[in-house]
């Protein structure tokens, strides 16, 4: 059996265990362990594997990995986010529309700070979603807005997702961090769009009410202060060149401690509590990530990432084509597969591809966390609905696909822009200092 075969029957089998729900971790590394061991034998299979996990535990871009998540577990156990809600609500939430407005808001603040966008969802379905329903809001629009405003945790800095990619791609993680500016502005400006529009159209409900009087728009704006002072220092660290990535980590999950301290927010059980639940996240991701390089060397060996640039050679001179094909790949899987999953197994065989055609991979990898972002609402198979459904088990299925389809239009408009104008995406890591 040629080895692209052997690589063609490798992926087709993880993915068949993935729709199995055969944990990622498990399907990529027992498909890359065994397709080694088909090719190199098993000697040379134990003398990579052992290469493998040590160059994964002690990877340079993987250390900030644990740090960017204490920073979100310490955030989430000192209360930001409900302050975040909170604030934005009282500020915003007078308007119609704009308690699903302060939840985008609010979702986008602690995905700056989290980096998680299943936490965020989960967050803010136990705060936005009840207010909402409680203030008149139909179910669909509620649903919708804390479900898609989840997604912005896995653009916004720190992204684990991001960090996920750059380990495997071998990119710069700062230059990624700092291409995300442009698409959160878009992202964050297309889904007020996607609410107002609905409700603007009597699609949905959305009642208005009484304005926050002064003294607690001021108390809410002084809430306001520690999050954006926390991302203000350190993405303006980071992107003014003061800190590196990993010092942007280290630093951010060090002032979110000290703010829970000083603040009186953050009690050691809260402590130990996200220590904890960060130790089971880094263990979860840092199986994943060791699976993943054992599949992405079993599919370096078997050529079958050479064999597909080769299938692409028609349409190489054509980088629009090449992504639009790539695009509809995305499309179709992340309506089946889990967007972590379809990341680690489609970036070890794009990124050639995207490399051959002369596509920007910092670019490349923006787009691809995008198009994987989209997967997390996009029905059937859309994480996001379902941490959504299990922190409010009765809302139907068809009220969050009905609920989340403004905001996939949404995601695909922003896809398309950034491909008409690779600029938004490319110019500020080109730039910075």
């Amino acid at each position: 059996m040629s080895g692209i075969v052997l690589g063609g029957i490798g992926f087709a089998a993880a993915i068949a265990m993935i729709f199995l729900e055969i944990p990622v971790a498990v399907s990529l590394g027992l498909v890359g362990l065994v397709g080694c061991a088909l090719i190199i034998g098993v000697d040379g299979t134990v003398a990579m594997g052992a290469t493998t996990v040590w160059d994964s535990l002690t990877n340079y871009t993987l250390t900030m990995l644990p740090l960017f998540v204490l920073m979100g577990n310490l955030a989430a156990n000192s209360g930001l986010s409900g302050r975040l809600y909170r604030s934005m609500s009282v500020l915003i939430g007078h308007r119609r529309g704009g308690l699903a407005l302060a939840t985008i808001g609010a979702s986008a603040g602690f995905g700056m700070i989290s980096g998680s966008s299943l936490a965020t969802t989960a967050t803010m379905g136990r705060i936005a979603l009840p207010e909402m329903r409680a203030a008149g809001y139909s179910t669909a629009l509620s649903a919708g807005s804390v479900a898609a405003g989840g997604t912005l945790g896995i653009l916004i800095p720190p992204s684990t997702v991001l960090v996920i990619y750059a380990f495997i791609a071998e990119q710069s993680i700062r230059s990624l961090l700092l291409a995300t500016a442009g698409p959160i502005v878009i992202a964050i400006s297309l889904y007020c769009l996607a609410i107002w529009l609905p409700i603007r159209l009597g699609w949905s409900e959305a009642p208005s009410r009484d304005r926050a009087g002064r003294v607690e728009r001021l108390e809410a704006i002084r809430e306001l202060v520690p999050p954006v002072g926390i991302f203000g220092l350190i993405m303006g660290g980071l992107y003014s060149g003061v800190f590196t990535a990993n010092e942007t980590a280290a630093i951010g999950a060090a002032v979110v401690l000290a703010y829970g301290v000083l603040a009186r927010r953050l009690s050691l059980k809260g402590f130990a509590s996200a220590a904890m639940d960060t130790a089971m996240t880094c263990g979860a991701l840092y199986l994943v990530l060791i699976a993943a390089n054992l599949f992405n060397f079993f599919l370096a060996l078997s050529g079958l990432p050479f064999a597909l640039t080769g299938l692409f050679s028609g349409i190489m001179g054509q980088p629009l084509l090449v992504i639009l094909l790539m695009l509809a790949i995305y499309l179709v899987l992340g309506t089946l597969m889990d967007s972590l999953a379809m990341l680690l197994l489609t970036v070890p065989l794009f990124v050639p591809i995207a490399q051959a055609a002369g596509i920007d991979l910092v670019w490349f990898g923006i787009f691809a966390v995008m198009v994987v972002e989209m997967g997390l609402i996009t029905p059937p198979v859309g994480m996001n609905l379902f941490v959504l459904k299990s922190t409010n088990p009765d809302i139907e299925m068809m009220q969050l696909w009905r609920g989340v389809t403004p905001f996939v239009v949404a995601d695909l408009v922003r896809v398309f822009i950034i491909i008409a104008v690779p600029a938004i995406v490319t110019w500020l890591p080109h730039n910075a200092l």
